[in-house]
C-alpha cells in the first residue's frame, strides 16, 4: 500500500496593508504585498510608463495595460509599501508573470482602485492618508 503525502501550498506570511494609512493589499501566488501609492512611486510609474497617472488610471480602466505595464505599476507601489529588503527588491518582470497566472482582472482590480485613491488627493508625499477633517454645522 502507498501513502500519498500531500503538500499545502507554501504561504508566505502575509504583510497587512494599514487602510488608515493609505495602503492597500494583493496577494500574488499566496504571498500579500503592501502596495502604498507615495509620491515616489507616482512618480516613478510615470517617467517609466511616459504616462501621467491620470492616463495610467484612464488605461486601467479600460482594462488595456499590457502585462509589462501591470509589472512596472505593481513594483513602484510594492517598493514603498516595502516592510523588508527582499519586497524592496521586486522585480517588474516577476510580478508580470505573477499577474498572468493568477488572472489578470484580481489585480488591474486592486490598481484601479490604488490609482484612483492617488489621484483623488488626501495622501502625503510618503503615500500616508490625511487626517480629514470633520465639517461642523
Amino acid at each position: 500500500m502507498t501513502t500519498r503525502v500531500t503538500r499545502k501550498p507554501r504561504v508566505a506570511k502575509a504583510a497587512r496593508a494599514n487602510p488608515s494609512r493609505g495602503e492597500h493589499e494583493l496577494t500574488l501566488a499566496g504571498i500579500s504585498y503592501v502596495l502604498r501609492p507615495s509620491f515616489a512611486a507616482c512618480s516613478e510609474i510615470e517617467n517609466t510608463l511616459d504616462m501621467s497617472l491620470i492616463e495610467v488610471f484612464r488605461v486601467a480602466n479600460t482594462m488595456s495595460l499590457t502585462y509589462e505595464q501591470i509589472g512596472v505599476i505593481l513594483a513602484a507601489l510594492i517598493r514603498a509599501g516595502a516592510q523588508d529588503d527582499l519586497t524592496r527588491n521586486v522585480n517588474a518582470e516577476r510580478l508580470a508573470e505573477l499577474v498572468f497566472e493568477d488572472g489578470v482582472g484580481k489585480a488591474v482590480a486592486v490598481l484601479i482602485f490604488v490609482l484612483a485613491d492617488a489621484i483623488s488627493g488626501g495622501r502625503d508625499v510618503s503615500g500616508e492618508a490625511k487626517a480629514q477633517a470633520n465639517p461642523t454645522t
